[in-house]
């Protein structure tokens, strides 16, 4: 992989970036079931939004958007996954207190924020949000442990759009054949 390929930390830790693939994981939702990414693969863009389960802020504040715009969210053939850096029990209550109708998944440990560049120099988790297409594709990525500015529910919808007319199966060709 290139620099130009991905985004690094002040670490030099990297991190996947627009045409890289996003490494598969399997963390329990807030229902106790394990979620796969991969479970996804081939059905669904995704959005990704990782954050931390405490107090409330921009993570918090962008996942009740994400929730109420969740209709339009469907209608890209998206998902929403919220991976919350917390226990399954703290999941749960988030999903349930912000009445989430989108999987809510529960990273304890840490270590999808780690690999998604979703935690700051001192461990803390920070949102990251991310946009893929069916397979895993990053389209786009905000970062804000980077410095990059939490993204609205309209930016990812339009990102959701430009993924989807991507598709050549999905939209007629731009130009006639």
């Amino acid at each position: 992989m290139t620099h130009a390929q991905l985004a690094a930390d002040a670490g030099g830790k990297q991190y996947p970036l627009r045409g890289q693939l996003l490494r598969n994981f399997a963390l329990l939702s807030a229902a106790g079931k394990q979620v796969q990414l991969s479970d996804y693969r081939g059905r669904a863009n995704l959005v990704l939004v990782l954050a931390g389960a405490q107090g409330t802020g921009p993570k918090l504040d962008l996942l009740s958007q994400l929730a109420s715009r969740h209709s339009e969210i469907l209608e890209q053939e998206a998902q929403v996954i919220a991976v919350l850096y917390c226990a399954r029990e703290q999941a749960q209550a988030v999903k349930s207190r912000g009445h989430l109708p989108f999987a809510v998944l529960a990273d304890s440990e840490g270590l999808v924020h780690r690999s998604l560049g979703a935690l700051d120099g001192n461990g803390h988790p920070r949102l990251a949000v991310y946009v893929t297409d069916r397979y895993a594709e990053v389209f786009a990525a905000w970062r804000t442990a980077q410095g990059d500015i939490v993204p609205s529910p309209q930016d990812i919808l339009d990102w959701l759009d430009f993924v989807n007319r991507q598709c050549p199966e999905c939209f007629p060709p731009e130009w006639p054949a």
